[in-house]
């Protein structure tokens, strides 16, 4: 078995998808991998209830467990159960997010929980973002918002929107009581500290065994992974301050990263250690 030992946790957007191509040969890669005894699976900012609007196979894909919500949790395809949740603390985030809409009332507000999404006022902003899925959307005013089970909160707007709420949240203390990142320029998440895709990973390698990681991502909510991975693989047509932390720059997403991984891997008489 070529690649027992070895997990492969990959990014979706702009690392899994590309081009229908790429799709179509990262799919061969992963089933040859797997069928080699490689593990496979995803890490995203999705979760389980939404992720097949963009890759309808997930679940046959994955045969490991798949770092949800930008890490606040694991997921366990097989027993459709969550691992290792770990929610955002809402005494503090509510009285944070009151002082953000006060100063941004045209900011949409995500915030996810349990099988569905809060929001204080679904505004032009937020209703962009939500309105594929606002069957499982519930409007709170602040002060009657649930408490509990909160995933992360998305800040939503344009992409200068974003960015002042990102100053915001900067000049109020929130990159020390979030764990921050943009998942794209136009969405900006706060989760709890310890929430990030790197920890669920180093999680998910305790629960597994001994397992060399190969994480591929291209963005800036990926960093903490491809840090805190065996082997960081990042695209070449990722964030520049992505591919220079790389181990591995694979081709274009486009031409299929994880077929790329895979072929390097398959071609190496001795795969590399980790350092």
């Amino acid at each position: 078995m070529k690649f027992k030992g070895k997990i492969i946790i990959s990014d979706i957007d702009g690392t899994y998808t590309g081009s229908a191509d790429g799709v179509r040969k990262n799919n061969e890669a992963i089933e040859y991998f797997k069928s080699e005894g490689g593990l496979f699976t995803f890490a995203t900012g999705r979760v389980e209830y939404s992720v097949k609007s963009v890759v309808p196979d997930f679940f046959e894909l994955t045969n490991a467990p798949a770092v949800m919500s930008n890490g606040s949790y694991l997921y366990d395809v097989k027993t459709d159960t969550r691992i290792n949740e770990i929610c955002v603390d809402a005494s503090y985030a509510l009285p944070f997010l009151k002082g953000l809409k006060d100063e941004m009332p045209d900011i949409g507000i995500r915030i996810n929980r349990g099988k569905g999404y809060m929001t204080p006022e679904i505004n032009p902003a937020a209703y962009k973002d939500l309105k594929n899925y606002i069957s499982n959307v519930k409007t709170y005013d602040f002060d009657d918002m649930p408490t509990d089970g909160w995933n992360k909160i998305v800040l939503v707007g344009s992409r200068e929107q974003v960015t002042a709420a990102s100053e915001y949240v900067r000049e109020n203390g929130g990159y020390e009581k979030f764990a921050v990142s943009f998942s794209c320029p136009t969405l900006l998440e706060l989760l709890d500290p310890a929430a990030t895709k790197g920890n669920q990973v180093r999680y998910m390698k305790k629960m597994l065994g001994d397992y060399t990681t190969y994480c591929c991502g291209d963005f800036e909510n990926d960093e903490d992974m491809l840090k805190k991975a065996d082997f960081a693989v990042v695209p070449s047509s990722g964030m520049d301050k992505i591919v220079a932390i790389a181990d591995i720059v694979t081709c274009h997403c486009m031409d299929g990263t994880i077929a790329y991984l895979v072929d390097m891997l398959d071609k190496e008489k001795d795969s590399p250690s980790a350092s």
